[in-house]
């Protein structure tokens, strides 16, 4: 590269002065060249600098997590967890953070919003109570080599309520592990709709709708864009799905649907409504579809198989009346939302499908449980994400 460069300003000034060379020019030539070859060192140098930097400190992040998740101890965990929070207010103002893969660290999600306009690095544990706690901090770039802005959040426990339908600030937060950023455009303020998990306690779990948007430059967290119901006129700032620990309930975006599709809660029976240790999945998908302001309701999502693939597998009817030796059939289908309980960010795969009876026998099960009032709906009664 660095002949390329000297021939190209070579050949720059024997052109400008008709193919004229002397030694006046050589030598411009020359410092022209070594000009350049210093800046490309200088960069270079710099670059290995961040890297290296960002390289030995993801080693000591993953070696003090996997300390973390070997502790049992409450108070030990505490002050292991003290140790990684600490590093982490170390490491992230770091230029070179936001681009950095951090793929060792497994146990830690460090997603960013699609346009890169900031990056969370969060986490939880879990202690012996069965309460989980959760940390994230949010990077936020500067231009060149300014240090980046770290915005750390403090979960509370004490003063927000279980389901908060207020206005929040990353100093008064409800606690969740974030796997995906949706941004969404409305007038000329960018909104990010933010999925995530929390753990809540020994017998239920949530997934949560919210959304972060930037106000004189602060970070606020909650915007009334989520419709209540199929219908309502009513918003709100944002949506918990509460159930049972014994299930597992997808939130997700859906990019075939183009919609945030979910699992529809309710309580086993009827006389257990808003008693979430007894939510379940009714078999039915419902969701929010972006409209240009809202994300509006709608029920009975379709969770059409429409992508299924296919594989080749041996007929065992090979040779018989001219059959071939391979058939093609449909094996995989595509789940409508994320099975793991955990988040994680991505469209859960079925590895096969139903085949024979199987299918309408589910199907007429689950006709005979609702007809028995195992998931029986109240009539005229709108579906909502918000209150079950």
């Amino acid at each position: 590269m660095e002949v390329r460069l000297l021939i190209v300003t070579f050949v720059v000034y024997t052109v400008i002065d008709g193919i004229r060379i002397d030694t006046e020019y050589l030598v411009k030539a020359i410092l022209t060249y070594l000009f350049i070859v210093s800046l490309a060192i200088n960069s270079f140098s710099k670059n290995v600098e961040v890297d290296s930097f960002l390289l030995n400190k993801e080693a000591e992040i993953k070696a003090q997590l996997d300390l973390l998740r070997a502790t049992k101890d409450d108070q030990l965990i505490d002050l292991e967890n003290e140790s990684l929070v600490n590093l982490m207010r170390e490491v992230l103002t770091h230029p070179g953070v936001m681009e950095y893969p951090f793929e060792q660290l497994t146990t830690m999600s460090t997603i960013k919003s699609p346009d890169d306009a900031f990056r969370l690095f969060n986490w939880n544990i879990e202690k012996s109570s069965g309460l989980h706690f959760h940390y994230c901090f949010m990077v936020i770039p500067k231009w060149g080599d300014r240090p980046n802005e770290v915005i750390e959040f403090k979960e509370d426990k004490i003063t927000i309520p279980p389901r908060p339908t207020n206005t929040l600030t990353p100093q008064n937060w409800y606690g969740a592990l974030y796997y995906n950023i949706i941004p969404v455009e409305k007038g000329n303020k960018t909104l990010y709709t933010v999925i995530g998990y929390n753990g809540s306690g020994r017998s239920t779990n949530k997934k949560i709708l919210d959304v972060f948007y930037f106000k004189s430059k602060r970070l606020k967290m909650g915007f009334p864009i989520f419709q209540e119901s199929q219908g309502s006129k009513r918003l709100v700032r944002r949506v918990f799905f509460e159930y049972s620990e014994k299930v597992t309930v997808g939130v997700n975006m859906n990019p075939r649907l183009e919609a945030i599709v979910f699992d529809h809660l309710i309580p086993e029976t009827p006389n257990l409504e808003g008693m979430y240790d007894f939510y379940v999945p009714d078999m039915t998908y419902d969701g929010y579809r972006w409209q240009g302001s809202i994300w509006k309701y709608e029920e009975d999502l379709i969770a059409v198989n429409s992508a299924n693939k296919k594989r080749r597998v041996y007929n065992p009817k090979a040779g018989e009346d001219g059959e071939s030796e391979y058939i093609e059939v449909k094996d995989e289908w595509e789940d409508p939302v994320d099975g793991n309980p955990n988040g994680g960010g991505s469209n859960a795969v079925a590895p096969v499908e139903e085949t024979g009876n199987k299918k309408k026998d589910k199907k007429k099960k689950a006709r005979k449980d609702r007809k028995f009032g195992l998931f029986k709906r109240k009539k005229n009664k709108p579906r909502s994400a918000v209150t079950g």
